[in-house]
């Protein structure tokens, strides 16, 4: 599963397709607040914040209930730059997307999150 915090509509349509290649499913929440509550009933593989919801936190707020739930962080954000990346990265979050989405780059970048994922299962070693 992935929650998404965003208010935009479009975005999720277009995560909700992604999402679907990669056979997840995908909850939505207005507000940090709302998704840090949800984090900790419906234990997503991957949180993905968009920068600009800040009524109650931002993407920062959800980087210690996600990695308590073990669940990997992408931030995206219309703006994102090398800063924000170095940002992310350094604070413990998966990756960084720009919007609008690119459908091909947020397949990729969900799919990579999968095969990282602190849940994914560890391949048996080689006899």
């Amino acid at each position: 599963m992935i929650a998404f915090v965003s208010k935009s509509e479009s975005d999720c349509l277009t995560l909700r397709e992604a999402a679907g290649l990669v056979s997840q499913s995908v909850v939505s929440f207005p507000t940090v607040q709302h998704a840090r509550t949800a984090i900790r009933q419906c234990d997503p593989e991957i949180v993905v914040c968009e920068t600009e919801v800040t009524e109650s936190g931002n993407w920062q707020a959800l980087l210690e209930d996600a990695q308590a739930a073990q669940s990997l962080v992408l931030v995206v954000s219309r703006h994102a730059d090398e800063r924000l990346w170095a940002e992310v990265l350094n604070l413990g979050g998966f990756d960084v997307l720009t919007l609008p989405f690119d459908r091909d780059e947020l397949t990729w970048a969900l799919s990579s999150a999968l095969r990282h994922s602190p849940r994914a299962p560890v391949a048996a070693a080689a006899a």
